[in-house]
């Protein structure tokens, strides 16, 4: 198959390059810089155990909106905040046959690719994976887990097109039929990790390691947990903490793509994370302080590093 991946950053290189080993792959990033060096270099993985696996065939990268040819899969990996624009300049890639697939965080992602996608096509999708941008097309596999998919108004021969995808590559995938469900699961991950991790510039397991971290994780899931029980998704307070610490135990030494977007000086998802959930609780008339206080930190932080960069 022919595979097309939206976003070049951490998690994008290292299914691009896990893809390539059975297909052919494309990355589509922002930065011709990126897109020559990796054209040249290939991608490179480098493992926990500290192995480096090195894909040099069947994978290449091109800026996006250049590449004209519809594929069979179209994975998409760029921040929420790009959906809409990404789609646009890559309507291409998308034929009539084409699935697919979104892995982002956040929510909201659904609702702005249908725009462009038939939902029989569409694909959600959350992974367990982990994975830290080094340099362009090096990646460390820091974390790794399950990736889910759904959708039910999209075939089974379809959705398993993309389960034998990440298998063919390595991968555990399982369909579900309550993606609501794993996404709102994926949500309280980076509601708590994601934004903890962006302030303080930890590494994942510091939140289940630290007391003060753990009081912080377990007020933001409190809140979000009435939001997604007003959404129709029945969540117990303990059950959600429980499994954000499994996460945080099984990713010590990860790092979150929104604490990466901090040390690259670029701008995150919080609107579309713990924003979401703000959005949410105003509809539901539902009081959410220390999720409104993290979108407010984090948007202040960002202002203030970039305030700081000027100054130098």
């Amino acid at each position: 198959m022919k595979i097309a991946v939206i976003g070049s950053g951490a998690l994008g290189c290292l299914f691009g390059a896990k893809f390539s080993k059975k297909h052919d792959v494309v990355l589509l990033t922002y930065a011709q810089k990126e897109a020559d060096i990796i054209n040249k270099n290939g991608l490179s993985v480098k493992e926990e155990d500290g192995s480096v696996e090195r894909f040099n065939e069947h994978v290449s990268a091109c800026v996006t909106g250049t590449y004209e040819q519809s594929v069979d899969v179209v994975v998409i990996l760029v921040k929420t905040l790009q959906t809409e624009n990404a789609l646009q300049q890559n309507l291409k890639l998308i034929g009539k046959d084409t699935l697919v697939l979104t892995l982002q965080n956040g929510l909201g992602n659904f609702e702005a690719i249908s725009k462009y996608v038939d939902e029989k096509k569409l694909i959600l999708g959350t992974t367990n994976h982990n994975s830290v941008w080094l340099s362009e097309g090096n990646v460390f596999h820091s974390g790794s887990g399950i990736t889910t998919i759904g959708n039910d108004k999209v075939s089974a021969d379809n959705l398993q097109k993309v389960k034998g995808l990440f298998e063919q590559s390595g991968f555990e995938v399982a369909v579900s039929e309550n993606i609501g469900y794993l996404l709102w699961r994926k949500l309280f991950v980076n509601l708590t990790l994601n934004s903890f991790t962006y302030i303080t510039l930890t590494p994942l397991g510091f939140v289940s390691q630290n007391q003060y971290a753990r009081v912080f994780a377990r007020k933001i899931l409190s809140e979000a947990v009435e939001v997604a029980r007003a959404e129709g998704q029945n969540f117990d307070v303990d059950e959600v903490v429980k499994f954000v610490n499994y996460v945080s135990e099984t990713h010590l030494n990860g790092y979150s793509s929104m604490s990466q977007d901090r040390k690259r000086g670029v701008k995150t998802e919080i609107d579309w994370i713990n924003g979401a959930v703000v959005k949410l609780a105003e509809k539901h008339h539902i009081s959410v302080p220390y999720n409104e206080c993290v979108v407010n930190m984090v948007h202040a932080i960002e202002d203030a590093d970039a305030y700081n960069s000027s100054m130098k």
